[in-house]
Parts: C-alpha cells; sequence; structure tokens
C-alpha cells in the first residue's frame, strides 16, 4: 500500500507528543500537604528561642516566647518561612516589617519563625530592621507539631497561621498566599472588629 510519507511519520509524532506530555506533568511539583494543624483549632502550645539586640556591651541574650503567653492578650500572627536570607523570605518579611504598626493597631503581634539558628535569624532580623521576633525552631519541634516541617528539604515549609486570642486558629495562609501579608492583616482587622 502507498501512503503518503507524512502518513507514515503521523503515529510517531502523536507517540511523541503523549510522551511529552506525560513527562511535563509528571515534572509538576505537587502542592505542598496541607498543615495538620486546621482552621478552629487550637494553635499547639511552644516554646522557642532568639537573639535579642546587642546590650550596652555587644552581648545577646538568648530569650524565649511562648506562645500561651500572648493568650487572653493578642492575636498571633505565626509566619513559618523556609530559609533567612533567601529572596522569597526576605520579600515576606520585609512586607511584615513595612505593615507592623497595623498589625500593632489590630492588637497583633507578628512571629516569624524558621529552622534556622537563632543566630542566623538574629542576622536576618537586623538586616530587615525587623521590630517583631523572628523566631528559630532549630530542633523542628515547631514546625513539626503545626505540620509545616518538610523533611526532604529540611525546611518549614512557608505557612501562616492567624491565632486569635483565645488560642484558636482564624486563618492558615500556604505557599504564595503566605508571601503578602495583606492576607493575615485582613484577618486579624476583621478579629479586631470582633473582639
Amino acid at each position: 500500500m502507498n501512503t503518503h510519507p507524512y502518513l507514515r511519520t503521523l503515529p510517531m509524532a502523536l507517540a511523541v507528543a503523549l510522551l511529552g506530555t506525560v513527562v511535563l506533568q509528571a515534572q509538576a511539583p505537587a502542592p505542598p500537604p496541607p498543615p495538620s494543624i486546621k482552621v478552629g483549632q487550637e494553635a499547639p502550645d511552644f516554646t522557642a528561642t532568639y537573639l535579642a539586640p546587642p546590650d550596652a556591651n555587644g552581648r545577646r541574650q538568648r530569650k524565649e516566647v511562648k506562645l500561651s503567653d500572648f493568650k487572653g492578650q493578642k492575636n498571633v500572627v505565626l509566619a513559618f518561612f523556609p530559609a533567612a536570607f533567601s529572596s522569597g523570605c526576605t520579600n515576606e518579611m520585609s512586607k511584615y516589617q513595612e505593615t507592623s504598626g497595623q498589625f500593632n493597631t489590630n492588637n497583633t503581634v507578628i512571629v516569624g519563625i524558621s529552622v534556622d539558628s537563632p543566630w542566623a535569624n538574629a542576622a536576618f532580623a537586623e538586616k530587615l530592621g525587623a521590630q517583631f521576633t523572628i523566631l528559630s525552631d532549630a530542633k523542628r519541634d515547631v514546625s513539626r507539631a503545626y505540620g509545616v516541617f518538610d523533611e526532604q528539604n529540611v525546611v518549614a515549609r512557608r505557612t501562616t497561621f492567624v491565632i486569635d486570642r483565645a488560642g484558636i486558629v482564624q486563618q492558615v495562609f500556604m505557599a504564595q498566599e503566605a508571601i503578602d501579608p495583606a492576607h493575615a492583616l485582613e484577618a486579624c482587622a476583621v478579629l479586631q472588629e470582633v473582639k
């Protein structure tokens, strides 16, 4: 049977196109799994450390923050980020610094947290001029308790929890949505209205 050369190559071209589609789908990154702590649940209490700014003698003191210290007093924005000094995290934490006054107006404390060491986070906070605390979860206990620790990449996945004064999670923002603090700020403004 004498067929046109184009028709003889068509099945091969279709096979290559289909294979390319399968390969592209296989390479697309899967969305991160949702955190284990959901809206409406009580936020797990924790204690984590940070290094205070240098005193008059240039010494830094290690200080602790306990989530339950804010209970009944303030809303908390708990912002897990993957790595100090990375471009995405610098962008995210810089925006928190820019809007920190608005969070204060809404009776909200911002708490950044990563698995970096207290020294790395202290240097990061200084670079940003951060007026809020950036905690170290170097043992990964806090990120595991909230279900945001990425075991493969050994970082906390970018996730923001908005916790009300009663200690209940009111909103959770992940990945790209968490990079912009406007979402958390809006949620805190609503919490301030309902007092």
